[in-house]
């Protein structure tokens, strides 16, 4: 894989863990990123039914999903337990009168070799 950045969209009716499932399932380093599969499912779940946008951009070195909603914002507290189990969270108003955007980022740990 190169350092170049892959953009991943859902396809037609595809719900956000599944979408998130796919896009780790086709990367080479999939275990480090699992946690972000359960981390998009808690701000889905605090979204209770809100309708929302979901992407994902990808590198060699990190995976970054955003989603973007309006209405109410996520509870702070939940953002926060989100930021304990990954890299980077970042969650802020779009500037708009009820936008938010909330970007998941996951880094790849590189391959770390010893010598004997």
């Amino acid at each position: 894989m190169t350092n170049e950045e892959k953009i991943y969209k859902p396809e037609h009716d595809e719900e956000a863990k599944d979408f998130v499932h796919r896009v780790i399932s086709e990367q080479e380093d999939r275990e480090p990123l699992r946690i972000v599969e359960q981390l998009v499912e808690i701000a889905v779940g605090e979204l209770k039914g809100r309708p929302y946008d979901i992407s994902a951009q990808v590198t060699e070195k990190r995976m970054k999903v955003t989603l973007r909603h309006k209405g109410r914002p996520i509870d702070s507290r939940m953002v926060w337990v989100m930021g304990d189990h990954t890299d980077r969270v970042d969650y802020h108003s779009d500037g708009t009168d009820d936008g938010w955007v909330l970007s998941i980022r996951r880094d790849i740990p590189p391959l770390i070799v010893t010598r004997r």
